[in-house]
């Protein structure tokens, strides 16, 4: 296999979720703390069961916490339910708390930091909740610029947080790169905001959206070494 060309970049900002940690796998550890909690004692079947409906229901993590609970307390005849605040905020301060970062996650960082670039990490949630899992991999001292899109406002896709996180860190959008799995909030968003992208092939969106002549696709994140 040819080496690709390197990328003539100073900064390398990366997405979190399906990009260095695998959404699903900290999903389900959540989920078995979170009927722990509140279906103790229920059989291994109904816990399987209930396992498997929360995974299936959560739409990769994208469903809203309003429209998902209320689903699930319909689905299972929850009639002792606690308040669906407490259940909001569980999701929002106890899912962060398990993270499943993918292999070679920390040591990619750390080598592209030894190799003189900066770092980034741009993400999509609730700030709370994205701020808690950077917290729980222990990978935010790695990061010379953290945004969170529930701390500023603005989403990906959106331009301004792609701006927002290069004005921090001090490097023109030009020179960065930018690593993430969504074909539109990842690829399309930093694309737009005239970066240089690889999309990491893997998740809920493995195997769709691809195709862009201006994405090099990798599915393990030390690929990204490839490039710079």
């Amino acid at each position: 296999m040819n080496e690709p060309t390197k990328l003539q970049v100073k900064a390398v900002f990366f997405d979190f979720d399906d990009t260095l940690q695998s959404r699903k796998g900290a999903y389900r550890l959540y989920c078995e703390a979170f009927l722990n909690t509140y279906f103790p004692g229920i059989s291994k079947a109904e816990f399987d069961r209930k396992l498997d409906e929360m995974e299936e229901h959560v739409d990769g993590g994208y469903k809203d916490r309003e429209v998902y609970f209320p689903e699930m307390i319909a689905l299972w005849q929850w009639t002792d339910h606690p308040p669906l605040q407490e259940l909001y905020d569980s999701f929002n301060y106890d899912f962060g708390k398990h993270v499943v970062l993918l292999p070679g996650a920390v040591d990619t960082l750390k080598e592209i930091k030894r190799r003189g670039y900066l770092l980034g990490a741009v993400t999509n949630g609730v700030s709370s909740l994205q701020n808690i899992k950077l917290d729980t991999a222990g990978i935010r001292d790695l990061f010379d610029v953290v945004v969170v899109s529930g701390d500023i406002g603005i989403y990906k896709p959106a331009r301004g947080i792609f701006d927002e996180a290069a004005r921090r860190i001090g490097v023109p959008n030009s020179e960065v790169l930018f690593v993430g799995d969504h074909p539109v909030n990842d690829i399309d968003g930093a694309l737009g905001a005239g970066m240089q992208v690889i999309r990491m092939n893997y998740g809920d969106f493995r195997g769709k959206g691809l195709g862009k002549a201006t994405a090099a696709e990798i599915e393990d994140i030390r690929e990204v070494l490839r490039y710079v």
